[in-house]
């Protein structure tokens, strides 16, 4: 069992240690209580941006060149990820160079060179990073069905931004982007590996240490993200819409369906999570063996939840046949109605498969530091709360058929259905018959 420590520095870092043995490596990550749904129109994609921008200098490590070597004498990897509620930061390596990790990822946290040269140059980079998306129609329909969900919402938007606001930004943009965000008080520290080194009272004095530079002009506290959200986003957050088509002649059509979810806070969201993977989480799912196995209808077929601090998604994404997409959506949409009815309620069998499905995939992603580290610091960073792996694990196998039963029927209403798709159909109204239009 592995056991956490908290700590708050006095300059307001929070910082997570968590040990564990038998293992030789150590992550050092940085989670930022930032992300897309906190932009402004004129900003969307800052945060995606700044993220990139962290790696092209710092005040010790002046250019992306020698930051990359800086990680790379050390044989350890480093990366970051933007959200739509967090900005994550990392450097994984061998645990006697912890030293050196914290001081390469507090140098990209607290004092990054932001020069305009640089962010004219990466600017393409990101362009090119969108037409990526946008040409790759299997992860484009997520950010359709988002926009649909969550119209004009800083959900809503792409984490990408959009060209015309990527184009615009200057280094100002990020100087005060980072004041604002990128305080101590705001960014949580998880390190997490070799228990001997992580458990080292020196370990403490080091990120104290690595983390006393420059932060003087930063906003000081954390950023209530419910405050905020309440402040600038106090319109409805669910989108007006119903359904998207976007056509284009590709050999595969790729849709996204769904229903509003849970926020992450939900104490049910564990029983959402069973559900989906009963649906369609896995190779025994119900999707997976009707859609595909028996009728070979696609390559993919997956239910999903996602979580937001204020509300969430619940549904399923499938590619498939064009000549056959009306035939996969109605088995699809057939299959959520089924069991939220009860004619095809939830089977012990397949609760329990669920169950198991669930805790083994988390304990797999808990065998490397970096895992580790993901998995204590995302639930402080969102939920402000540390739960331990053994107690999440419990929460799982306490679900029952009739919360299984009772949440479906609650979330599976086909007057909130959304749908989003990508194929070669020049009549959008083919698809009216799935949703309620407006």
């Amino acid at each position: 069992m592995l056991e956490p420590s908290k700590i708050e520095l006095d300059s307001g870092l929070t910082v997570l240690r968590i040990p564990m043995p038998a293992v030789a490596s150590v992550t050092a990550l940085v989670l930022g209580n930032t992300g897309s749904r906190y932009e402004t129109q004129a900003q969307q994609g800052i945060a995606h941006f700044f993220e990139h921008m962290v790696f092209k200098g710092t005040k010790n490590y002046p250019t992306a060149q020698k930051l990359a070597s800086a990680v790379d004498v050390m044989g350890a990897e480093f990366n970051a990820f933007t959200g739509r509620e967090y900005t994550g930061y990392y450097v994984k390596s061998a645990s006697q160079h912890l030293g050196k990790a914290l001081d390469v990822l507090s140098d990209m946290m607290l004092e990054p060179k932001l020069k305009q040269s640089d962010i004219d140059r990466e600017k393409g980079v990101i362009i090119e990073e969108m037409n990526m998306y946008h040409d790759t129609p299997m992860q484009f329909v997520d950010v359709l069905f988002n926009q649909l969900m969550f119209e004009d919402s800083g959900l809503g938007h792409s984490i990408l931004g959009t060209k015309k606001t990527v184009l615009g930004f200057s280094q100002v943009d990020f100087k005060q982007f980072l004041r604002k965000w990128y305080g101590l008080g705001n960014l949580t520290l998880v390190v997490a590996g070799h228990d001997k080194v992580i458990s080292d009272p020196s370990t403490l004095k080091l990120i104290e240490q690595a983390f006393a530079k420059n932060s003087h002009d930063r906003s000081a506290n954390r950023i209530s993200s419910d405050k905020w959200i309440k402040q600038h986003q106090p319109q409805p957050v669910l989108g007006k819409g119903r359904l998207v088509v976007d056509s284009r002649q590709i050999e595969q059509a790729h849709l996204t369906l769904g229903w509003p979810g849970l926020k992450v806070s939900d104490e049910r969201r564990y029983i959402l999570s069973v559900l989906a993977v009963v649906l369609g989480g896995n190779m025994s799912s119900r999707l997976f063996s009707e859609v595909r196995e028996k009728r070979g209808l696609c390559y993919y077929v997956r239910s999903e939840a996602d979580f937001n601090h204020d509300s969430g998604v619940f549904g399923a994404s499938a590619g498939v046949d064009p000549a056959r997409v009306h035939e996969a959506l109605e088995v699809i949409i057939q299959s959520f109605q089924d069991l939220a009815s009860g004619q095809q309620a939830v089977t012990e069998t397949e609760l329990n498969l669920a169950k198991e499905f669930s805790i083994g995939s988390l304990i797999l992603s808990l065998e490397d530091s970096r895992g580790v580290g993901e998995f204590y610091g995302m639930k402080q960073l969102l939920l402000g709360s540390i739960h331990s792996p053994e107690e999440v694990m419990a929460i799982i196998r306490s679900v029952s058929i009739k919360q299984v039963q009772m949440l479906a029927r609650e979330l599976i209403d086909d007057q909130e259905l959304r749908l989003a798709v990508i194929g070669p159909f020049d009549r959008q109204a083919d698809f009216y018959k799935y949703v309620k239009m407006n």
